[in-house]
């Protein structure tokens, strides 16, 4: 490690701690979306070219301007706060299983193969209906919703399964999940969470 040799040591370990930091927050708000892959490249690298402490607040404060800055850990226990126009999911799974929750607008599930099971509580749903599209072959998806939840499924099964089990509504008030897609040689199955 290359250091300042007018610093005393302990600075250069805060500073070291507060890059460290500051490259957790990047790769977090990546992973969300708030800043492009390029931009998080750059940034990465200009971090860890800073030597002070004011350079180092000046990139904390553009990081701090990009967006929620949660750890992984800090994430999954605040994810119902994640706004809306960054709840689309996308999720493949191949040869694996995966598990997931929401918050969720919109999104598209294909598994190969794999099994993937999506719990889903109303709040959740982001907004009053939500559409999920489902593409299975030779796999599972389960999805778990809370029973307050109205669910319109019209996945088409070829010589695989759909099923809806007893519990879920689809009438009445409330929020509404619309699942489509099609399932080949495979299962789709909705349940009361």
């Amino acid at each position: 490690m290359k250091h300042n040799m007018d610093k005393p040591l302990d600075l250069v370990q805060v500073i070291n701690e507060r890059k460290n930091k500051l490259a957790e927050k990047l790769s977090s708000q990546y992973s969300l979306n708030y800043i492009s892959l390029e931009e998080y490249e750059r940034l990465v690298e200009y971090s860890q070219k800073i030597e002070t402490s004011k350079e180092l607040n000046i990139l904390e404060k553009i990081v701090a301007a990009n967006g929620p800055a949660e750890t992984h850990y800090a994430q999954t226990s605040q994810k119902r706060s994640i706004k809306a126009e960054n709840a689309e999911k996308d999720f493949f799974t191949l040869l694996s299983s995966r598990k997931t929750t929401g918050p969720i607008s919109s999104g598209t599930v294909v598994n190969i193969l794999g099994d993937h099971r999506i719990y889903l509580d109303e709040e959740d749903l982001v907004d009053e209906e939500t559409s999920i599209d489902i593409s299975v072959l030779l796999g599972s998806v389960t999805i778990h919703v809370q029973e307050s939840v109205i669910v319109d499924c019209k996945a088409l099964p070829i010589l695989g399964e759909v099923s809806v089990k007893k519990g879920i509504s689809n009438n009445g008030y409330g929020k509404k999940l619309k699942i489509r897609g099609s399932v080949i040689l495979g299962e789709l199955t909705i349940k009361p969470k």
